[in-house]
């Protein structure tokens, strides 16, 4: 079983490299390099957040974020305007050619999705997300398991 696993994870593993590789050809297309996506997608659902609230949801450094955020302004996709309560603190709104090109990237990223799972059945879809999940539910446990 330890080897039949194993294989099975490396198969999800390639799925997931190949998937990646495919949304950053699809991202490069639009001018948007990696994670940027994510944080314009993240700005655009929480207008007038902060790049802190940004790294806690998306799970990467303050760091990271500000490189980002400070890329896609310069792009023209969004822009900051300071706290009036607090000078230090920048919140971060998506501007309207950020709008624009989350609605491309959009149905680009439709068509991947689409392509992804050509063929499947929608019952092998709900199996396949049940799956998933319950492997996540999994996983989450193992984690906090090894966080006690």
């Amino acid at each position: 079983m330890k080897e039949e696993l194993r294989v099975l994870v490396g198969a999800l593993n390639k799925v997931f490299i190949t998937h990646r590789k495919c949304f950053l050809q699809q991202s490069q297309g639009y001018g948007l390099y990696v994670g940027q996506p994510q944080v314009l997608n993240y700005v655009n659902c929480h207008p007038g957040c902060t790049q802190n609230e940004i790294a806690a949801a998306l799970g990467v450094s303050a760091a990271s974020i500000a490189f980002s955020t400070k890329r896609l302004q310069n792009s023209g996709f969004l822009q900051k305007q300071v706290n009036s309560l607090n000078m230090r603190c920048n919140k971060l709104y998506v501007t309207p050619e950020g709008q624009d090109i989350l609605h491309q990237f959009a149905d680009s990223f439709d068509e991947l999705n689409n392509a992804m799972f050509e063929g499947f059945s929608e019952a092998e879809l709900k199996q396949l997300e049940d799956f998933s999940e319950r492997v996540n539910n999994n996983l989450e446990k193992f984690m906090n398991k090894k966080e006690d």
